[in-house]
């Protein structure tokens, strides 16, 4: 079961899994652009008694991969900059929409001794400005999963907490929602160089294709609970953790230091 099916990351992983021949259950807003070989489902993760259906639809059988992977990029900003709203969405979506999935397709796990993969980001783990309700979302769905770890051990469940670095998506295009109307960002990123950085550098991230090749040997080889899919989005993630160990401010080098991240926190 797929969720966040019709674009990105999900469409990837959909289209990957028919092609081992594997049934698919597929959901997403919009089925247009969903691989017509799966079953598909225009469903919204915020909608809970939706996708209860569906999960009750296929109530007895046996799930081998659950990808919870419905997500969205929010409104960019912080929090002097954006109304409820803004949070509200990338909680609903990225947070307990996920939480959500993993719940009602619990049981199908449990009889199929199956692998939950929770699609989360890097930014779970990094700091940077001006996406606020991004990494604040994700942040808290690695906590919330953190505990599911444990849980699904007595019952088979491998849970896994999957964080890319950047995948060629359109996670970025944001204008695409409706809800993305409503939520004014303040100013505050305008001219902010993060912004600059993501555009430019998501021109040459790894296609989604490939990466969903890539999520499935890894999970045949054994993939961890912690993720990290893009070897380099370690070192920042370490030079954060060393930060917090010795009460710097928050690091963030988007700018790409490489290796000498570490250095540069030990030596702050």
């Amino acid at each position: 079961m797929v969720t966040g099916a019709a674009s990105g990351i999900g469409a990837a992983l959909t289209t990957a899994l028919v092609e081992r021949g594997l049934d698919v259950v597929a959901i997403d807003r919009h089925t247009a652009d969903i691989d017509p070989r799966a079953d598909r489902f225009a469903v919204d993760v915020r909608d809970e008694a939706a996708m209860a259906a569906v999960a009750e639809r296929f109530a007895g059988r046996a799930a081998a991969m659950v990808f919870a992977n419905a997500g969205i990029g929010g409104i960019g900003g912080d929090a002097p900059d954006l109304p409820d709203a803004a949070w509200q969405w990338a909680w609903e979506v990225n947070t307990l929409g996920v939480l959500r999935t993993l719940r009602l397709w619990w049981p199908h796990l449990c009889a199929g001794r199956g692998q939950a993969v929770a699609t989360l980001s890097a930014a779970a783990l990094q700091s940077f400005p001006g996406a606020g309700p991004y990494r604040a979302s994700k942040a808290a769905l690695l906590a919330a999963l953190e505990g599911l770890h444990y849980r699904a051990q007595a019952h088979g469940v491998s849970v896994h907490a999957m964080c890319p670095g950047l995948v060629r998506t359109q996670i970025v295009d944001v204008g695409r929602y409706d809800e993305a109307a409503h939520p004014t960002p303040g100013a505050a990123l305008a001219g902010n160089p993060f912004a600059a950085h993501l555009a430019e550098a998501m021109q040459h991230a790894e296609p989604a294709a490939q990466f969903a090749q890539r999520v499935l040997r890894e999970l045949e080889a054994g993939a961890p609970f912690y993720w990290l899919t893009h070897g380099e989005t370690r070192d920042w993630i370490e030079a954060r953790h060393h930060a917090i160990e010795q009460g710097h401010p928050p690091f963030s080098d988007f700018a790409g230091t490489g290796p000498r991240v570490r250095r540069t926190v030990e030596a702050a």
